[in-house]
């Protein structure tokens, strides 16, 4: 304090001591009367929460006593030359709500040149160690952090207009962005030359912070910390400080008025009870017997059809289509579930390839792509009277969606890895907050394409259904990145995936242990009803049932009664049961032998099982 206090004297900066919140014992801000709302920080990310809870206490007062203009300076911030005494030697950008002061932050090209300083867009970096801001500024400040997720300085540097419009690598800041006020932006400058330097005393920017912050320090800054952190917390560096400036000349103050845009809006979780899905997937089913194929499923005891979308509009499963077909499908009585593949062909562990729309987007355009392309897509099934009982993310998302191409930077897409790749685990870590962002995203557009009063159950869909234990890993993951859903959906393929056996689909009930509000629907399973000439599978003359006829019919059965013994679980669907039509799909012999339709598109004697299950409430 003293050290401080003898430097702003002798540049003449009069200044008021701001009490830092301690974040290793925080407790006020998280009182309500604070009006401040955390969330995602673990207890020991104490630094990240007091850092951003003192700024925002700093905002708030600024707010209160309607100052026009503040400037806070952290207690590790280093003037290199005196402040200006009066604003109009400040000489602003006419529409600035904030000018950062330091020299970490990365200037664009220079837009305003002043009398003393030149003024440009901010175009990367970090800190918040010194910073001019407007009363107009602290109250976005405010809406963009609350809820307060994320280390303060990426989270306001995401909202910044001149950061969403430079989204490409290596400065992916769109990442942190509150979706709960994703369209307040601010205008943001830097000044030249910088007014404070930051001498890189010790503080708790490596292994000791939020994850997130490591994350951003290695996306954005190119500095890499391996560790994680195991250490414990090192204290954090004390009180900001802040003076006041009063324009002598109220005209030179910028008077651009703060109006709040529209939040977007966030997914709710169903409160809706689960019924028992008893479903068909009829992607493959020609659009001429939509109705026919339709009037048959529920003749069979069918409640629910699952239907696949891919994004351009000439593809073989367009938006147009799949409406076409679940109108005719509602018509006759059945739910309709709609499985989003965010691609123009299929999706599933092995490829997960941007639309060709999309494939130029850094991670905030995909971010704000998803969003907007889920809310059309929603919306427009409610336009056309077509309610949806599900709405699934993605397509079999175990490792990720929309990745970036093999010659790109892989953090330009939502590629994930399992632990047993050679990648550190900081490596691995990163895409997951990637993908946090895009189904945040995706969540929020469901949210935001409902009718107010209608619901809708959201799912992520995994190909583990017969590796629970990787499932379980994958929710863990995914939880701790603020990643959820109403629904748990699992693929299940006793012919292609290894322990895929009927005595361990017991096994879901461990999901429902560890995730008691999500329930899990087997969404794709399916057994072939005669022998097939592809190679592709682990063992082609080997399966727990007869591959015939009656042979496909006792393994649904039992199927269908081994997943109603598990409380949770809340349906099974049958993937393929219309691939009989190659006009639609290709006509691979493994996926032909697999349908519930025979070659002359007569039911097989499986279909019936979907009749002995009890009606759905």
């Amino acid at each position: 304090m003293a050290e401080i206090s003898e430097h702003l004297s002798s540049l003449q900066a009069s200044f008021e001591r701001w009490p830092a919140t301690d974040g290793a014992a925080f407790r006020a801000a998280a009182d309500p009367s604070t009006n401040i709302e955390i969330r995602g920080f673990g207890p020991w990310a104490g630094g990240e929460i007091g850092c951003g809870v003192s700024h925002i206490r700093i905002w708030q007062r600024i707010v209160e006593q309607k100052t026009p203009w503040a400037i806070v300076l952290e207690d590790d911030a280093r003037l290199c030359a005196p402040l200006p005494a009066n604003m109009e030697d400040w000489d602003l950008p006419a529409d600035a709500d904030i000018v950062l002061l330091n020299d970490r932050s990365l200037p664009g090209p220079t837009l305003h040149r002043g009398k003393k300083f030149s003024y440009a867009e901010v175009a990367g970096g970090a800190g918040t160690d010194g910073y001019l801001v407007s009363y107009a500024g602290a109250k976005k400040l405010l809406a963009v952090t609350r809820p307060l997720s994320n280390p303060l300085d990426f989270q306001m540097y995401a909202h910044f207009n001149s950061i969403q419009a430079a989204d490409r690598y290596p400065y992916f800041w769109r990442l942190p962005r509150n979706p709960e006020a994703a369209h307040v932006g601010l205008n943001a400058h830097r000044i030249l030359p910088a007014l404070i330097t930051h001498p890189g005393t010790d503080s708790t920017i490596g292994n000791w912070r939020h994850p997130r912050a490591r994350f951003y320090c290695r996306t954005l800054l190119g500095v890499n910390y391996d560790s994680d952190g195991d250490d414990g917390p090192r204290s954090y560096h004390g009180p900001s400080y802040y003076s006041v400036m009063s324009p002598k000349n109220p005209s030179t103050t910028p008077t651009k008025a703060f109006v709040e845009e529209p939040k977007r809006r966030v997914k709710k979780r169903s409160v809706l009870p689960a019924p028992f899905f008893r479903g068909i997937d009829i992607s493959h089913c020609h659009e001429e017997k939509a109705g026919s194929t339709a009037a048959v499923l529920a003749d069979h005891g069918v409640d629910t059809v699952r239907l696949s979308v891919w994004v351009d509009d000439e593809s073989a499963m367009s938006l147009k289509r799949t409406l076409h077909m679940a109108k005719a499908a509602s018509e006759r009585g059945l739910r309709i579930y709609l499985a989003l593949h965010y691609s123009d062909t299929w999706a599933d562990p092995g490829r997960q390839d941007k639309p060709r729309a999309w494939r130029r987007h850094g991670i905030g355009q995909l971010v704000d792509q998803i969003h907007d392309y889920t809310k059309n897509v929603v919306d427009r099934f409610y336009r056309n009277e077509i309610p949806l009982s599900i709405v699934q993310l993605g397509n079999e998302i175990t490792n990720g969606l929309l990745w970036a191409k093999d010659n790109e930077d892989e953090r330009t897409g939502g590629r994930l890895h399992p632990p047993v790749n050679q990648l550190k685990s900081w490596q691995i870590d990163d895409q997951w907050f990637i993908i946090s962002e895009l189904l945040q995203a995706a969540d929020a557009g469901v949210a935001a394409g409902l009718p107010a009063g209608e619901d809708v159950r959201t799912m992520l869909h995994l190909d583990r259904g017969a590796d629970i234990d990787g499932a379980l890993w994958w929710l863990e993951k995914s939880s701790a990145v603020g990643i959820s859903s109403d629904l748990i959906g699992l693929s299940f393929y006793g012919m292609w995936h290894n322990g895929a056996t009927i005595a361990n689909l017991a096994r879901i009930q461990e999901l429902r242990e560890r995730y008691p509000n999500r329930p899990v629907v087997l969404c794709e399973t399916a057994y072939p009803y005669r022998p097939f000439t592809d190679d592709l599978v682990k063992d082609l003359s080997v399966g727990e049932f007869p591959l015939s006829p009656a042979g496909q019919q006792k393994y649904l059965e039992a199927a269908l009664s081994a997943v109603r013994q598990v409380p949770n679980c809340a349906g099974l669907f049958w993937w393929g049961a219309c691939f009989t039509d190659s006009r639609v799909a290709p006509s691979i012999d493994r996926f032909l032998a697999h349908a519930l339709f025979d070659a002359n598109g007569q039911p097989l004697p499986a279909l019936r099982a979907f009749r002995g299950v009890p009606q759905a409430q």
